[in-house]
């Protein structure tokens, strides 16, 4: 019989079986598989089978459901296939064995691999004790999310571990946008230079760029990029490479981190892309839930 694995997040590792015909999943605990993360919405997604063939719902969600590179429609059943990773929130799921093998590549910038147990389903073997510092960052910053604090605090503690990771990086920056507008909202920075203004001095074509395209961009070595516009004003501005990835939660932009080298190239490597991707992408779904809480609060309405 077909499981739903829990592959990352506060509950990886779980493996449940899935129902026949229709199995819901969410944060209550009258669903047919109860995932208890607050990112999860109380009934999440509707997963149907009909035949060989599987189908999935999202059911009105908050954090909405990704899937193949895109978020689902609420209320639209799409085809999903054994072995591909859905997000719910902040949890990664997928269903069958071949979960493995299509998650694999993701986490290869975490120094793990995964393995299957009889009894305990699918987890996560450290293979590199010199990516150890990276799973570090991960727990730190997944820990940070869950803390009751003001967002603003738990950015900063966010930077304060990327600092740590990465030792050679000179400056490394929250920007937070509108999402509607795209005008900047706060600028939370950090540097290694105590009396550095890190909340201007940073490339601000490269921040732009991501925010349009919605893409990361990272350049490890700005001397052996090809000419253009972003390459010749990181070179003015003597930053030898620098890495920015975008704050997305439910479609919608709600910022950067950005981090860079002054001193040195090769401040990150572009395989620690995947993790920053992870780590916005966490990040962003705890920003946006706390835009929408001081909304309601400040039209009284009950959350």
């Amino acid at each position: 019989m077909t499981k739903l694995h829990v592959i990352a997040g506060s509950e990886a590792s779980q493996s449940f079986r899935l129902k026949d015909p229709v199995t819901y999943v969410g944060r209550a605990k009258d669903n047919d598989i109860q995932i208890k993360d607050q990112t999860v919405s109380r009934r999440h997604i509707k997963i149907v089978r009909r035949g060989n063939k599987r189908f999935i719902t999202d059911l009105q969600s908050r954090n909405g459901t990704f899937f193949n590179g895109n978020y689902i429609t609420p209320g639209i059943e799409i085809e999903i296939q054994e072995g591909v990773p859905i997000a719910i929130g902040m949890i990664l799921i997928c269903l069958g064995k071949g979960c493995i093998e299509e998650i694999s590549p993701v986490l290869d910038s975490t120094g793990f691999t995964m393995e299957t147990g009889e009894h305990s389903g699918i987890f996560l073997v450290h293979r590199d004790k010199t990516n150890q510092k990276k799973l570090e960052l991960l727990y730190k910053v997944s820990e940070a999310l869950n803390e009751n604090l003001p967002i603003h605090e738990i950015l900063e503690k966010i930077l304060d571990y990327i600092f740590d990771l990465l030792k050679i990086i000179d400056r490394v920056i929250c920007i937070l946008v509108d999402p509607e507008t795209e005008k900047i909202l706060n600028v939370i920075s950090g540097s290694n230079k105590p009396d550095a203004d890190t909340r201007t001095l940073y490339c601000r074509d490269v921040v732009r760029r991501v925010i349009e395209d919605r893409k990361p961009l990272v350049i490890s070595n700005v001397h052996a990029e090809e000419e253009d516009k972003i390459v010749d004003t990181l070179k003015i501005l003597r930053i030898e490479s620098v890495m920015c990835v975008p704050l997305i939660s439910n479609a919608q932009i709600m910022g950067v981190i950005y981090m860079d080298s002054q001193e040195r190239p090769f401040g990150f490597a572009k395989e620690d892309l995947s993790l920053f991707v992870d780590l916005c992408q966490r990040t962003a779904i705890a920003i946006d839930n706390a835009r929408i809480t001081l909304i309601d609060n400040l039209f009284g309405k009950q959350i």
